[in-house]
C-alpha cells in the first residue's frame, strides 16, 4: 500500500474525514433525520432515543487518492486504512424513548510530503521539502430522549489531537557553501465540545412518514501547546539528520485553536421498512477558524446531500430480499481556498447485509449486520493546478442484543 499524501491537508486542521455512520454514508451522508432501533447515528444524537437494543458498532475505511498536478504534469497515487469509529449505544428504558451512546472517532487527518525545486537568483538550485502529520479526534458520551414524535439529544466530549509541520531547505551553489535549514512546529491541543440535535416524525398516511431533523456543533476553543524549532542540520549516513546549530528554540508556547460551528438540517419521506428519500444541507463556518490568533486559507463551506434507502421485502424468505440497499451523492466547495475554489463531489452506494434472517432476529432480539459504503468522487477541476480524485471503501459491523433489559415472565 502506498503512503498517504494529501497536500491540501496542510491547511486548517487537515482533510475532513466522513462524519457519519457507514449506514448513512452509503446514502450520500444523510443523517439529520435518520434513526432505527439498531443503528448508532452519532451525527444527530436525537436518534439515540430510538435505540431498542444495546449495539456495538465499529467501522473501518480504506481511501485511495490520485493527485494530478499541471505544472509540471505528474500523477501521484496513495492510499491508507483508518478506523472510522468505535461506539456502544444502548437504551436506558424499555418503554420510553431514552438512549445513550459512548464513542470515539477521527475527525480530521494531516498527512503530506511535498518537494519543491526552483532556482533563485545568485544562489542557483534550491530544494524545499514540506512534511506534516497529525489530526483531530473526538471521544464523547451522548444521550437522546423524547416522545413518540419528537426527540432531542446531545453529545458532550473531548476533542484532542496534534498538528506537526516540518520545512527543510537545501541550497546548492558551485562556489558558496550554505547550511541546510529546518523549520519545525509541533502543536498538541485539546478541549471540550458540545453537539446537539432534534428529530421530528409524523405519519402522513398509514405507512408513510414525514421526518425532519437538525443538528449543530457549537464553536469551541481548544487549549494548545506548541514547540518551535529553527535550526541548521547535517545529514549523516549512519544517524540520519543531526542538528548542527539552533537558531531559535521555544517550548511550551501556550495558545488557542478556535474550532468553527457547524450545522445541518434534512427532510425525509419514508415508507416504513420499505424505502426512503432524503435531502440534507450542511454548513460549517471555517472562516472563524484560528490558530494562535492567526487565520488560514480556509472559508465557510456548505454541502448538499441526497440519498435513498430500499428494502425489497423485509419478511421475504429470500436473503437478498432482506438486504438494505442504499445510494446517494453529495456536492459542495471544499473549505480550503489556497488553490482557488475547490469543488468537491461524490456518488455513494452500499448495503447492509444481515447475518441472520429477519424472523430469527425478531424472535431473539439479536441483530447483526455487515454495513458497507462506497464513495467515488473528486476535489478540484480543470481550473485547479492540483486536482484530486478519490475512492473510499468502508466496512462496518453492527452487533445488537437485548443486554441490560430486564426480562419479565408471566
Amino acid at each position: 500500500m502506498a503512503q498517504e499524501n494529501s497536500p491540501y491537508s496542510r491547511y486548517g486542521l487537515g482533510d475532513i474525514l466522513p462524519g457519519q455512520n457507514i449506514v448513512n454514508r452509503a446514502m450520500g451522508g444523510i443523517s439529520a433525520t435518520y434513526y432505527d432501533p439498531v443503528t448508532v447515528n452519532f451525527t444527530n444524537p436525537a436518534s439515540y432515543a430510538r435505540l431498542k437494543y444495546t449495539t456495538f458498532d465499529v467501522g473501518l475505511d480504506y481511501t485511495g487518492r490520485t493527485l494530478r498536478a499541471v505544472d509540471p504534469v505528474r500523477t501521484l497515487r496513495s492510499g491508507y486504512i483508518i478506523p472510522s469509529y468505535i461506539q456502544v449505544g444502548f437504551p436506558l428504558a424499555k418503554k420510553r424513548n431514552w438512549g445513550m451512546n459512548i464513542g470515539i472517532r477521527p475527525v480530521t487527518r494531516i498527512s503530506y510530503q511535498l518537494q519543491q525545486n526552483e532556482r533563485l537568483p545568485g544562489i542557483d538550485s534550491v530544494q524545499t521539502n514540506y512534511t506534516g502529520d497529525g489530526g483531530l479526534y473526538q471521544t464523547y458520551v451522548g444521550t437522546g430522549f423524547g416522545s413518540k414524535h419528537f426527540t432531542a439529544g446531545f453529545n458532550f466530549g473531548y476533542a484532542f489531537g496534534s498538528k506537526n509541520y516540518v520545512t527543510q531547505r537545501s541550497l546548492v551553489n558551485d562556489t558558496v557553501f550554505y547550511e541546510r535549514g529546518k523549520w519545525a512546529d509541533s502543536t498538541h491541543f485539546g478541549g471540550v465540545f458540545l453537539h446537539g440535535g432534534v428529530q421530528y416524525s409524523t405519519h402522513i398516511s398509514k405507512s408513510v412518514l414525514l421526518k425532519l431533523g437538525a443538528f449543530a456543533q457549537l464553536k469551541s476553543n481548544l487549549n494548545a501547546t506548541r514547540d518551535i524549532r529553527r535550526e541548521t542540520y547535517v545529514v549523516n549516513s549512519t544517524y540520519g539528520e543531526i542538528m548542527k546549530d539552533s537558531v531559535y528554540y521555544s517550548t511550551d508556547d501556550k495558545g488557542k485553536i478556535i474550532m468553527p460551528a457547524s450545522y445541518g438540517a434534512a427532510i425525509s419521506i419514508e415508507k416504513e421498512l420499505a424505502w426512503s428519500v432524503s435531502a440534507e444541507y450542511n454548513i460549517a463556518q471555517w472562516a472563524d477558524y484560528r490558530y494562535y490568533d492567526t487565520k488560514d486559507d480556509v472559508k465557510n463551506t456548505w454541502v448538499f446531500r441526497l440519498g435513498t434507502n430500499f428494502i425489497p421485502n423485509y419478511k421475504s424468505n429470500s436473503y437478498w430480499g432482506q438486504v438494505q440497499y442504499r445510494a446517494g451523492f453529495y456536492v459542495g466547495p471544499d473549505y480550503v481556498t489556497v488553490n482557488k475554489n475547490l469543488p468537491t463531489y461524490a456518488v455513494t452506494f452500499g448495503a447492509s447485509f444481515p447475518v441472520r434472517k429477519y424472523g430469527y432476529s425478531l424472535y431473539t432480539g439479536q441483530y447483526t449486520s455487515i454495513n458497507t459504503a462506497f464513495e467515488i468522487g473528486a476535489r478540484g477541476n480543470k481550473s485547479n493546478s492540483l486536482r484530486e480524485s478519490f475512492y473510499r471503501i468502508a466496512v462496518g459491523l453492527s452487533l445488537s442484543d437485548i443486554w441490560f433489559i430486564k426480562r419479565t415472565y408471566q
